[in-house]
């Protein structure tokens, strides 16, 4: 009996995998696809893209749960031992009232991955999807209770790499880059740093000038990373190698 119970607790564990359903959009009635997948507790995670063809993921508690996610503190989530990533700093982000960067409601949250698909691109946290085990998600609820979702990542390389356009990648060749600071969020949220730097100097101009540009920048349809740098003429990376040259000396 007990023999029994572990071969179905590992045939269940082997079919809680990462699919792609194809969708039909209800204005355009174009098809569209979703990487997705359902864990064995209910958790649900999808990730999309939107019409800016920004890549957003959506994060669903089981149905049979009585809990509700609150606003207050936005999910953590991680794959495997990487760095977390603190959906609460996209609250840093927004300029407006009304959140444009993620959307939560009930039992569900959805929240942007990476400004932009570019062809042929996989974004670093992806591929850290596409190469790892399980992405683990942390939640708080509206009583302020933590909870943990484990989501395997079984096929996800697969449903990604079909997901974004790419071939999948190679397990045992290829290796995970982690983010180098060049996300759209990161990127976003560096320079509005800056800009707030700039609103305890001499004149207020510096910052609302500032700000102006960030708005201008990021609110522009089609807008990508590396356009956003050209954009705001603010490359971090170039940053860091000149302090490091400066070290050097």
């Amino acid at each position: 009996m007990v023999l029994l119970t572990l071969f179905n607790e590992t045939a269940y564990a082997a079919r809680v995998q990462w699919f792609v359903e194809v969708l039909t959009d209800p204005v355009s009635k174009k098809p569209f696809i979703e990487a997705r997948v359902l864990t064995r507790a209910g958790f649900r995670l999808h990730i999309f893209r939107k019409k800016d063809n920004s890549i957003w993921a959506r994060f669903r508690l089981p149905r049979s749960m009585r809990k509700q996610l609150t606003k207050n503190k936005l999910p953590t989530f991680w794959v495997d031992n990487f760095d977390p990533i603190e959906l609460e700093q996209l609250k840093k982000l927004e300029i407006g009232f009304n959140p444009t960067l993620y959307k939560q409601s009930g039992k569900q949250i959805e929240f942007i991955v990476w400004g932009s698909a570019t062809p042929g691109f996989i974004p670093p946290v992806m591929r850290q999807m596409m190469l790892g085990e399980n992405i683990y998600i942390k939640y708080w609820s509206l009583m302020g209770e933590k909870g943990l979702a484990e989501i395997p990542l079984n096929r996800a390389n697969e449903a990604i790499a079909q997901f974004l356009r790419v071939q999948p990648l190679n397990k045992r060749t290829d290796t995970v880059q982690g983010d180098s600071g060049s996300s759209f969020v990161t990127l976003a949220k560096r320079f509005t740093e800056i800009c707030e730097d700039l609103r305890f100097t001499s004149t207020d101009n510096n910052y609302t000038e500032c700000r102006d540009l960030y708005i201008e920048c990021s609110e522009a349809p089609g807008m990508t990373t590396e356009k956003l740098k050209v954009c705001l003429d603010f490359f971090p990376e170039r940053i860091i190698s000149n302090n490091k040259m400066k070290k050097k000396k």
